[in-house]
């Protein structure tokens, strides 16, 4: 779906500008979209709750993050080696959250 790529890409330039209302608002209507089109475990799919992640970790909605992250990382684990750069990356960004909220155990486990 173009549309959707569209409102990921326009979703970038909000981040960019720091206007991340606006950017998680595409993001959404981009994950809606995909979410009608794509199957579940589509890398799009992954690619999108990844960022979705990152958004609401920044306006400070951790648990929210986390959320969209467990999704982004349990879709990467069907569709891409087990040792992808991808997914150490949406790893690392959970234990840097479980990090911020003290649960250090957590955060090393995701490091592992």
């Amino acid at each position: 779906p173009k549309v959707a790529m569209c409102l990921s890409n326009l979703a970038g330039i909000y981040q960019v500008n720091e206007k991340n209302i606006e950017a998680l608002d595409c993001l959404q209507k981009a994950l809606s979209i995909r979410q009608h089109h794509l199957p579940a475990d589509h890398p799009d799919m992954a690619d999108t709750h990844n960022n979705i992640g990152i958004l609401y970790w920044s306006l400070d909605k951790a648990d929210t993050a986390l959320e969209h992250y467990n999704l982004s990382v349990k879709i990467k684990q069907k569709c891409l080696p087990a040792n992808h750069p991808d997914i150490a990356m949406t790893l690392s960004n959970m234990s840097l959250i479980y990090e911020q909220k003290g649960e250090f155990n957590q955060a090393l486990l995701h490091l592992q």
